[in-house]
């Protein structure tokens, strides 16, 4: 079917509204109403399309608009999926050998948390790593993490059928989900105690790049039998760490390249 003139200046603008967020770290929509010529009521209408669909985020603060996930994400592709493992791998094997419990690095993939990476505990009870498995990101700490960098809209697109229960401890509600996202936006971090397997605990924070986007998690994964909510979070201070020098690694090799 063709694309009406109407619904082709639509997309025009949608594609002008992503080129302007590119190319600024952040944007009020006055400020791109102003600079596509367009009313702010349809630079509005623009973002939070664009916002549903995570190709746009908003500051919850300052109000500003910024890239999204799936902009930066659409433009990473494989070669930032290898480049993230190259700058990670180090780090994550460090903070196994320090904690003596297995790390995953995670992205997400539409609604699931995809392990790229990981480094399996030398302990002789332990969770084994998941390299190249997807799990729905709403029961793993590290895909919580991530979707809580997303606007409620977002996640609740990722999730048209609702949250399935895969065991007792699966959250199942939407809103339920959602409250704990803004939690996880508040303290940082995010838990998963059961809610993909239920003898599994784990803990996860994003790792965010210079421009404040979230380019993927690290999580430290442990046996139930031996780790509780109190001492998972006491992991984040080296979580947080970790993942700030990934970010780090991260922004160096693009200056080199």
């Amino acid at each position: 079917m063709p694309i009406s003139h109407e619904n082709g200046a639509t997309v025009s603008k949608a594609l002008n509204t992503l080129e302007l967020l590119g190319m600024h770290e952040s944007m009020r929509v006055s400020d791109i109403g102003r600079e596509l010529n367009i009313a702010v009521s349809t630079a509005h209408r623009l973002l939070n399309t664009l916002r549903a669909h995570g190709y746009a985020d908003q500051d919850p603060v300052t109000r500003r608009y910024r890239l999204g996930y799936n902009a930066i994400n659409l433009g990473r592709g494989k070669l930032g999926e290898r480049n993230l493992i190259v700058a990670a791998h180090q780090h994550i094997e460090q903070l196994s050998a320090e904690v003596n419990e297995t790390v995953n690095l995670i992205i997400l993939d539409g609604p699931d948390a995809l392990f790229i990476d990981g480094v399996e505990s030398r302990h002789p009870v332990r969770v084994a790593t998941r390299t190249g498995a997807r799990i729905p990101a709403y029961t793993a700490a590290g895909g919580k993490a991530l979707l809580a960098h997303l606007p409620p809209s977002s996640v609740r697109a990722r999730y048209p059928e609702g949250l399935s229960r895969i065991t007792e401890n699966t959250i199942t509600d939407l809103e339920y989900l959602e409250k704990e996202l803004s939690e996880v936006r508040e303290v940082g971090y995010a838990l998963n105690i059961g809610e993909h397997l239920s003898d599994v605990c784990a803990v996860g924070v994003a790792i965010v790049s210079a421009q404040r986007s979230p380019v993927g998690a690290v999580t430290i994964a442990g046996p139930g039998t031996r780790w509780n909510r109190e001492l998972l979070v006491s992991l984040v201070p080296q979580l947080l760490e970790v993942a700030q020098r990934i970010s780090e690694e991260i922004e160096d090799s693009l200056q080199i390249s």
